[in-house]
């Protein structure tokens, strides 16, 4: 939830303000991020069915974010960063539905509302620290490549969080 949270804040004012879009194709390239993920959602959710690996997809596509993201702040083209933060979403999408399934296998049926109603009231109690931490480094840096970097650290570092459930998931 750290990237959604943090993706969602900040990807119109980069857009803007460090990468100079007008209006108009700010509009496009933030609803872009959207279309991608969902088709990344439904990827992830397919490929995890098929193959039964959704621990791998799970962190391969968290990693694959944080990679894009980076990407997308060391580009020179302005237009290739929005497409490179576009893919980041894609690679994200696809992590929710595998993780979700995984949550499945992990949490007994007699708790499965209880669980998830734990792990989204803490995901999003976390990630929602993410737009406050984005914009302090933001407003320290004034670079807004270096907020970025921000997700880019928490994607890399958290796909990895799916290491030990590689063998069974």
């Amino acid at each position: 939830m750290i990237y959604l949270w943090g993706f969602n804040s900040w990807l119109p004012a980069y857009l803007q303000k460090a990468r100079h879009f007008n209006l108009t194709h700010t509009g496009f390239y933030s609803a872009l991020p959207f279309i991608l993920m969902l088709a990344g959602q439904f990827g992830g959710a397919w490929i995890g069915d098929r193959t039964g690996r959704r621990a791998a997809i799970c962190g391969g596509g968290l990693l694959l974010a944080g990679l894009s993201i980076w990407l997308a702040a060391i580009v020179p083209d302005a237009t290739m960063a929005a497409w490179c933060l576009a893919f980041s979403a894609f690679f994200w999408g696809a992590t929710v539905p595998t993780l979700f399934a995984i949550g499945l296998q992990i949490v007994p049926t007699q708790v499965t509302a209880a669980g998830f109603g734990l792990y989204a009231g803490a995901a999003n109690l976390v990630g929602s620290a993410a737009p406050f931490i984005m914009g302090a480094i933001i407003g320290y840096t004034n670079d807004y490549g270096a907020g970025l970097y921000f997700l880019v650290i928490a994607c890399c570092l958290l796909s990895f969080g799916m290491i030990p459930l590689l063998r069974k998931y």
